[in-house]
């Protein structure tokens, strides 16, 4: 009886631990973000350098010196660079709504304005054929800035219910002008963000993709 009982228990833990494991696994591959309700829609807030992958576009973590001249506070822990105009970073993230998408990006820059970046999201265009958003710069101290010529700030394209992609390229740059981007937020309602919208946002939380759970917890019972 007693083999039976600890057989028992360490059975339990094991399928603790493995559920634990689940649960807290993220399914976005942007790992860090924060999400609010605002307007009667859905935001997710995306720091511009935790990027899933990047070519050119620095964190300022990687260029120390130049990040230490960029004027504080910034929302996020860090800020992307950019050096020089190729160059890009890439995001991943999954959305619970489909459907207009609206996007602001906190930005500045070294030159004292006059500079820009190209976001897109869910399209495999090159940033600049259309389907993009020109977000100016306004000088080095932070701002909210929309799509140019866009008064409301809507993508050209939508948001995607589940897994959704976002490019953000700059225009222009170089040595001693590099612009410079904090926070990027997508909504599916339109409005001008503020720094206290971010702040009071909550941190995104993963979720289990649906039958997950249940083909898992097959496959436990099934090995005990």
């Amino acid at each position: 009886m007693r083999r039976v009982n600890l057989s028992t228990k360490f059975s339990i833990v094991i399928i603790s631990l493995f559920l634990t494991i689940l649960f807290i696994l993220p399914v976005s591959a942007v790992k860090e973000w924060r999400e609010s309700k605002l307007e009667g829609g859905w935001q997710i807030w995306i720091s511009a350098a935790l990027f899933d992958k990047a070519e050119a576009l620095k964190p300022g973590k990687s260029e120390k010196k130049l990040a230490g001249k960029a004027q504080k506070p910034w929302l996020a822990e860090d800020i992307l660079i950019a050096p020089a105009a190729a160059g890009f970073a890439d995001y991943e993230f999954e959305s619970p709504v489909a459907g207009k998408a609206y996007i602001w990006g906190r930005v500045a820059d070294f030159r004292g304005g006059g500079q820009s970046w190209f976001i897109v999201l869910n399209s495999d265009n090159i940033a600049d054929a259309g389907d993009s958003l020109v977000i100016d710069t306004h000088g080095p101290v932070w701002t909210w800035s929309g799509g140019r010529d866009k008064p409301e700030s809507q993508s050209p394209t939508d948001l995607k219910k589940g897994t959704n992609t976002v490019r953000i390229q700059p225009r222009e740059a170089a040595a001693g002008l590099e612009p410079l981007f904090d926070v990027f937020m997508i909504s599916s309602e339109s409005f001008k963000p503020t720094d206290e919208d971010y702040e009071k946002a909550k941190e995104g939380l993963p979720v289990v993709p649906a039958g997950k759970l249940t083909t898992t917890w097959g496959a436990i019972k099934h090995r005990f």
